[in-house]
């Protein structure tokens, strides 16, 4: 037996075929995106395998705004407010 299929790296995953029933060890799929200052979830991030991931175009991977992908819409409007009220002339 292969070291890979003895580790939980891959999971398992019964495959019915014709000739009755065959394991298959699969990739395990990432965790979600966190938020940098947060910590939540990030929303409109793909739990994809990299090698899924590459194939993607880039607006699937991650929402079309500043920070986005790195952090969660809270903390960006209160980077962003932060940055406008800290601003000096």
């Amino acid at each position: 037996m292969q070291h890979k299929t003895k580790s939980r790296t891959f999971r398992r995953q019964n495959l019915r075929t014709v000739s009755g029933t065959k394991r298959v060890y699969l990739r395990r799929k990432p965790k979600l995106g966190r938020c940098g200052v947060t910590g939540q979830t990030l929303k409109g991030v793909p739990r994809e395998l990299p090698v899924k991931m590459k194939g993607m175009p880039k607006t699937s991977k991650r929402p079309e705004r500043p920070f986005g992908g790195v952090l969660s819409s809270k903390a960006m409007r209160f980077v962003l407010k932060d940055k406008a009220r800290n601003k000096e002339l």
